[in-house]
């Protein structure tokens, strides 16, 4: 059974049958609401199967989420330049034919009319982006001095990828192709001497050359094309638009330098780690849970606030959920480069080790029951509170609550999210529960029957920590965040879908 958002959870009783079965339809509930990360109203496509530097990705338990690259940032100058809101989403090679037709993206911005698609009478094209050539690569000197000499070898080659200058020989069985399911995979074959060939582009070669040096490269070049973004005749967006776009960029030589900085293997994007506390609830952070214990996320506020930074220090991140308790200890190692919900107090000794951002919000807590509860609402003051129990989140901190916790006039029961703490209150197993002024704005708009305290506690500045033992300098932090307050991207993130 799933709810809709304007259906009501009836009355529990706590008993053990009906606890279980009310924390299936919450999560239910849950998981029908959590958005497949916020969209904008212009949606770029990015090919998966593309590997760095074109295109990094975290793995996100096999459902890869972009987040840097030079196809990746060559949609966000085009997005950005546009002036109107974007989403960047992947789609499978075989689909992007279906989704430029269908018009479920709207343009996919490395493309030629060179890799023979069916699409391309019935797509627009946009004026040249970059050219782009593809080179032969093994690990022992290749002898082949073009590309018209290469005969009656395999060659490793990426599934559904074209490959202009030697698909028709390919397809007289002249030379034979040995698919991989993405660039990284072709090239494992390689090191791994299954193929004696493979096929990568020239940026591809320069970036997997300073990762395996043993990687030698032909004299020569192949496939050279001009790239062009792919556009939907059913898009809003106009090819003129688009074009003069790209002309104001090429005006401002934005595509040659990113040329420059990923042919470069010193200047080369150097992907960071950024923490998400698995103990958040919607709308901090959205995930999906399987029975074997793998963690989708699907959103988020604390989600789009990093790749938001990411894209503004042109860095690609990677995303680590954990429970708050180990959060901490990860950071201050390293092995997490940044978490951007925290602050001094929550952080304790840890403190120290972090380098502190400027306030990206401020956020308080409320003290929550049900409206059916008429001994609840009259609590007017912490002390009304005593000698009951309120449910509160592993490994959080509640200042202004401590001293009662201490005192044992006021009984902390935790649980491992603000969701369980809300199921638990809904089954009337704890008359009171702490959420937070975001978290209480998200469920009360979908749960009636939740009122708040008047009463708002523990207000605190919520920042981003960056570890001292990262290389990510503070100073770009505070400025990404200072782009998202002035352009008004923040207010964005902290708007619809997350909060209605």
């Amino acid at each position: 059974m799933i709810l809709t958002t304007t259906d009501r959870l009836p009355e529990y009783k706590s008993t053990m049958k009906n606890d279980r079965l009310l924390l299936n339809l919450l999560l239910a509930v849950i998981v029908q609401l959590m958005p497949i990360f916020a969209s904008g109203s212009l949606k770029f496509g990015l090919n998966p199967s593309n590997a760095p530097p074109l295109l990094y990705q975290f793995d996100n338990n096999g459902s890869p989420i972009p987040t840097g690259g030079l196809i990746y940032e060559v949609s966000v100058a085009i997005g950005d330049e546009l002036g109107e809101d974007y989403s960047i989403e992947p789609v499978p090679r075989k689909r992007i034919a279906k989704q430029i037709v269908d018009n479920r993206v709207d343009l996919i911005c490395h493309n030629s009319t060179r890799w023979r698609h069916a699409f391309a009478d019935g797509a627009l094209w946009s004026s040249p982006l970059f050219s782009h050539s593809n080179v032969l690569v093994s690990t022992a000197p290749i002898t082949f001095e073009s590309a018209e000499q290469i005969k009656g070898v395999t060659i490793g080659t990426v599934d559904n990828y074209v490959y202009a200058d030697l698909e028709d020989r390919f397809k007289s069985k002249d030379l034979q192709r040995s698919d991989s399911s993405s660039v990284e995979v072709s090239v494992k074959k390689l090191l791994n001497d299954r193929v004696q060939y493979i096929i990568l582009g020239e940026l591809e070669y320069i970036y997997f050359k300073s990762l395996h040096p043993r990687l030698v490269r032909s004299t020569f070049d192949f496939d050279k094309t001009e790239i062009k973004c792919s556009l939907s005749r059913k898009s809003s967006l106009s090819e003129a638009r688009l074009n003069r776009a790209i002309a104001n960029l090429h005006r401002k030589n934005v595509f040659q330098k990113l040329l420059e900085r990923y042919s470069n293997p010193a200047t080369l994007p150097k992907s960071f780690s950024y923490g998400l506390n698995s103990n958040d609830s919607p709308p901090f952070v959205f995930f999906d849970k399987t029975g074997n214990n793998l963690i989708t996320v699907r959103g988020g506020l604390f989600f789009d606030i990093g790749r938001e930074i990411a894209k503004r220090i042109h860095r690609p991140v990677s995303f680590e959920l954990l429970p708050r308790g180990r959060l901490d200890s990860r950071l201050a190692s390293g092995q997490i480069e940044m978490v951007c919900y925290d602050n001094e107090l929550w952080a304790g000794e840890y403190a120290k080790h972090y380098y502190w951002s400027q306030p990206i919000f401020s956020q308080s807590d409320y003290i929550v029951s049900l409206r059916s509860d008429k001994a609840a609402a009259k609590v007017r003051s912490l002390d009304n509170l005593k000698g009951k129990r309120i449910g509160t989140v592993l490994n959080f901190v509640y200042p202004a609550l401590t001293p009662y916790f201490e005192n044992g006039s006021l009984q902390r029961e935790d649980a491992g999210s603000g969701a369980a703490n809300l199921e638990k209150l809904f089954a009337q197993r704890i008359p009171f529960i702490v959420l937070n002024n975001l978290e209480y704005k998200y469920y009360e708009s979908k749960y009636s029957r939740l009122q708040k305290a008047p009463l708002e506690i523990d207000s605190v500045d919520v920042k981003c920590a960056v570890s001292k033992n990262s290389d990510l300098k503070i100073e770009q932090i505070n400025a990404a965040i200072q782009d998202m307050q002035k352009s008004g991207k923040l207010h964005k993130i902290f708007s619809p879908p997350y909060q209605h």
